[in-house]
C-alpha cells in the first residue's frame, strides 16, 4: 500500500509538463546511470548537445525575420520607385524593438520562456500577414514592422540570457553566436538578395515576399517553441523545483539519461545560484556595471557597422563603378554572413577574444582607408571609388568576424538578478544608434567623416578589447561572470 501511495504521488507530480526522475530507492535509476566522458569527437559532442540548439531554434527564426526588417530599414528596400519612404516607416522596426525590450524586462518575470517565445511567434506571424496582405498601405506596413520589432525586442534579452544557462560550457559560445548574430545576418543577406535581384514585374513584390517569409518563419518557430523549448534549469532551481531542473538538464542532452555530466551541471548550476544569491541589488549592479559599459560599446559599434550610411556608401560606390549590377550588393551581404558564420563556429575553439581582436584591427584599418578615398568633397575619382568599394566589402567580412563574440559576452557577463535588464539596456543602445543614424542626411558623410570616426572607434575598441575583455572559453557561467566584475 505504501508503494502504491508513493506511485500515485509521483504520477500527480508529472502533470506539470515534465517527467520527473524516479525516486533514488527505485531500481530503475542505476539502470539509467551512465558514466560520463567528454567525447573527443566533435560530431559526437554535437549530437549529444543538439537538443540545446533545438531549444533555441524558435528564437533563431524570429531573429532571421528581424534581420530582414533591419536590412529593409537601412536601405535594402524596393519602394524607392513607388513612393518616398518616410523616416517614421524606416525607423518603426527599431522603435518596436525598443518597446519590446522594455516590456520584456517585466514580462519575462511572469511568463515561462516557452510562453514568451510562443507570444513572439504569434506577433511575427501577424506582422508577416499584414505585410503580405497589403500593398503600399503605409498604416499596415507600420503595424507589421512594429509587431515584428516588438517580437524581436521581447525575444532577444531572454534568449541570450537563457542561452548561457542551457548550453554546456564547451558549446555556449557557438550556440549563442549562431542563435543571434548568424541568424540576424542571414536575414540581412536574404533581404539584400531579394531587394536587388527580384523581378519588378513579378506579381509578388519583394515586400510581400518578405511578409510571406516572415509568416513562414513565425509558424515554423511556433512549432519549434511548442515542441523543443526547455525551461532554464537555473530558473527552475531558483524556484525550488530541483526535480524539474534535473529533468530539464536530461532533456537538453542526447540520449536522455542521467549521466555524470547531469550531476556536474546540476552542481554547477546550484553553485552559480548560490553565488548570485549572496549579492544584494547594489552589489549586483556594481558588478554588472563594468561589463555593461564594455558591451554597450561593442553593440554601438555593431550598429554603426551595418547602418544606413554604410548602405548609402555601398550604393554610391557600386553604382559609380559597376552601374546597375547587383553583384556588389550580394557580395556585401555574403561576406558579412561568411564573417558571422566563421566567427560563430570558432567561439569554442579559437575563443572569443582573438576573433574580436582580428576583426576590429582589420575593420579599423579598412574604415580609415575607405575614408581617405573621400578627401576631395567636390570630385571623387573612379579608381578611388573602386578602392572604397572593395575596402567596404572587406570591412564587412571582418566586422562579421569581430562582432560574433558580442552575443556570447551578453549571455555570460552579468549577475543573475540583473542579467535580462543589462542585456536589454545594451540592445536598446544598439537600436538607438540605428535610430540616430537613420535621421542623418546621407549626403553629409561624403567627406569620409563617418568612416574616419568609425575607424578610430574600431581601433580604440581593439585596444579596449585587448586590455579589458576577458577570454571566457570553456569557463562556466559563474567563472565567466567573475572575470567581468571589474575593469582589471
Amino acid at each position: 500500500m505504501e508503494q502504491r501511495h508513493e506511485y500515485q504521488q509521483t504520477a500527480s507530480q508529472s502533470t506539470v509538463g515534465y517527467s520527473p526522475l524516479p525516486e533514488p530507492n527505485q531500481e530503475t535509476l542505476p539502470q539509467r546511470q551512465l558514466p560520463y566522458q567528454r567525447p573527443a569527437n566533435c560530431c559526437i559532442r554535437d549530437m549529444r548537445n543538439q537538443p540545446q540548439a533545438n531549444a533555441l531554434g524558435a528564437a533563431a527564426l524570429i531573429f532571421l525575420s528581424g534581420g530582414m526588417n533591419i536590412a529593409w530599414s537601412i536601405g535594402f528596400d524596393s519602394l524607392a520607385d513607388e513612393f518616398v519612404i518616410s523616416t517614421h516607416l524606416r525607423i518603426s522596426w527599431f522603435i518596436g524593438a525598443i518597446i519590446g525590450s522594455l516590456l520584456g524586462i517585466v514580462v519575462a518575470r511572469h511568463l515561462t520562456y516557452k510562453l514568451l517565445m510562443q507570444l513572439c511567434c504569434l506577433l511575427t506571424i501577424i506582422g508577416g500577414i499584414l505585410f503580405t496582405a497589403t500593398q503600399l498601405q503605409v498604416e499596415a506596413m507600420l503595424a507589421a514592422r512594429y509587431l515584428n520589432g516588438l517580437a524581436n525586442g521581447l525575444a532577444l534579452p531572454s534568449t541570450l540570457a537563457i542561452a548561457g544557462e542551457l548550453a554546456v560550457c564547451y558549446k555556449r559560445g557557438t550556440l549563442a553566436s549562431v542563435t543571434e548574430q548568424m541568424s540576424c545576418t542571414l536575414g540581412i543577406f536574404m533581404q539584400i538578395v531579394f531587394s536587388v535581384s527580384w523581378s519588378p514585374d513579378s506579381d509578388l513584390s519583394v515586400d510581400r515576399l518578405q511578409g510571406v517569409l516572415c509568416t513562414i518563419y513565425g509558424a515554423a518557430a511556433l512549432c519549434l517553441a511548442s515542441i523543443f523549448t526547455v525551461e532554464s534549469p537555473v530558473r527552475l532551481l531558483t524556484q525550488g523545483e530541483q526535480e524539474l531542473a534535473i529533468d530539464a538538464i536530461i532533456r537538453l542532452q542526447y540520449p536522455r539519461a542521467v549521466t555524470a555530466e547531469t550531476n556536474d551541471q546540476l552542481t554547477e548550476h546550484t553553485s552559480y545560484i548560490t553565488h548570485n544569491r549572496t549579492l544584494d541589488a547594489s552589489q549586483a549592479w556594481c558588478q554588472a556595471l563594468p561589463a555593461l559599459l564594455r558591451l554597450c560599446l561593442l553593440r554601438a559599434l555593431y550598429a554603426m557597422s551595418t547602418s544606413m550610411l554604410v548602405v548609402f556608401t555601398l550604393t554610391l560606390t557600386s553604382s559609380s563603378v559597376y552601374g546597375l549590377s547587383s553583384g556588389p550588393y550580394v557580395l556585401f551581404g555574403l561576406l558579412r554572413l561568411a564573417g558571422s558564420c566563421s566567427g560563430a563556429f570558432v567561439q569554442d575553439t579559437l575563443g572569443r577574444k582573438i576573433t574580436q581582436l582580428i576583426g576590429f584591427m582589420i575593420c579599423g584599418g579598412a574604415s580609415i582607408g575607405l575614408a581617405s578615398r573621400f578627401t576631395d568633397v567636390e570630385f571623387v575619382r573612379l579608381p578611388d571609388l573602386k578602392t572604397a568599394l572593395w575596402l567596404l566589402l572587406m570591412f564587412q567580412f571582418f566586422a562579421g568576424l569581430g562582432f560574433a563574440p558580442s552575443s556570447v559576452y551578453l549571455s555570460e557577463a552579468f549577475p543573475l538578478s540583473v542579467k535580462r535588464m543589462c542585456i536589454s539596456f545594451a540592445y536598446i543602445l544598439e537600436l538607438t544608434v540605428h535610430l540616430s543614424i537613420c535621421n542623418v542626411d546621407p549626403s553629409v558623410h561624403i567627406d569620409g567623416v563617418y568612416f574616419c570616426g568609425l575607424g578610430v572607434f574600431m581601433l580604440l575598441g581593439f585596444l579596449f578589447s585587448h586590455w579589458y575583455l576577458p577570454e571566457t572559453k570553456f569557463l562556466t557561467l559563474r567563472q565567466a561572470q567573475q572575470k567581468f566584475r571589474d575593469f582589471s
